[in-house]
């Protein structure tokens, strides 16, 4: 048996290292006591997989006994906290101080499940995280599947399941996004998309004059796909423009991204071309940004349909064609 010597509070102890609960014994020492090889293997290749030297303040080390349990959880047996003792000092693990039977290690822990603490908050998650005085804010600092480093808001709003309606929880999402940003919050629900799928607003064809926006203002409008026979309405694009008329003489005749030109190119071949639906009049172009974005995420979730092909369902984002999605 390798006797160890440690010291605590200046006084120099011969411990040595025992099984059954222990540790580290100042008296006592019964040979017959020594580790199990098995646990002390298992130990061995447990710290070699998730465990780092590193320098730790006092009280932020280790603590054996707290490791052994680590351990056990991992190989689904009992560990003894002088096979984990054992192990960790075999492998060049500094033992710093000693509590009682329990050794103080300077250990980094690498665990799998222990990966999403790694992943630094950036944007609009590292806001919320130091503002933790919100339910919202607590809870999703420690919840292990947060999107800590996502950019959109609507990656929140749906990560939080907000576009089923759940009370509470878009409004602190909606608030948390304005003190962050100064802005209104994209949110999907501002915006009815059954005004086009219902007919209820005006629909332009190519050719048809349209007033202009008043001085300060802008249109919102889609494009669409109408299948007359089944009378079945599809929102291909969203957008924001001051002359209706002219942006969908503008889309037809330079489409712009490779998949528009693909879609109206398709259209033309079947003599048909896109209309423009106008799903909203007079929007005040301090807030024409916010409210298209709102609008392309709330028909993207209206327009993703299954794919046999994919046997699912294509991602949301691809669900329109604008370029910025």
């Amino acid at each position: 048996m390798q006797e160890t010597k440690r010291t605590t509070n200046k006084t120099k102890y011969s411990r040595v290292i025992l099984e059954d609960g222990f540790g580290f014994r100042k008296y006592g020492v019964d040979y017959k006591s020594a580790p199990s090889p098995t646990q002390v293997d298992d130990c061995t290749q447990w710290l070699l997989t998730y465990a780092k030297k590193t320098r730790r303040p006092e009280g932020k080390r280790l603590n054996s006994y707290y490791l052994k349990h680590v351990v056990e959880r991992a190989v689904g047996h009992y560990i003894s906290n002088g096979a984990l003792i054992q192990a960790a000092i075999a492998l060049g693990f500094e033992c710093s101080l000693i509590d009682g039977p329990n050794g103080l290690f300077h250990i980094d822990l690498r665990l799998p499940e222990d990966d999403w603490k790694r992943v630094k908050p950036t944007g609009f998650s590292k806001f919320l995280f130091k503002h933790d005085h919100s339910q919202l804010a607590r809870h999703s600092k420690i919840d292990p599947t947060w999107p800590r480093q996502a950019k959109r808001f609507i990656d929140f709003w749906r990560y939080l399941g907000c576009d089923g309606g759940f009370g509470g929880t878009d409004d602190e999402l909606c608030e948390a996004w304005e003190s962050w940003t100064g802005k209104m919050p994209p949110r999907p629900d501002l915006i009815k998309t059954r005004v086009v799928y219902k007919r209820e607003c005006d629909f332009i064809n190519y050719g048809d004059r349209y007033p202009v926006a008043d001085e300060g203002g802008t249109y919102l409008y889609a494009l669409v796909d109408i299948d007359e026979e089944y009378d079945l309405i599809r929102v291909r694009y969203v957008g924001q423009t001051v002359s209706p008329s002219k942006r969908l003489t503008e889309h037809i005749k330079r489409p712009g991204s490779i998949d528009r030109v693909k879609w109206i190119g398709q259209m033309l071949c079947q003599d048909k071309y896109p209309q423009m639906a106008i799903i909203r009049r007079g929007v005040a172009l301090s807030e024409a940004g916010i409210l298209e974005k709102a609008a392309i995420y709330a028909f993207q979730s209206c327009e993703t349909h299954w794919d046999d092909k994919l046997n699912g369902f294509p991602p949301l984002d691809d669900a329109l064609l604008n370029i910025d999605k």
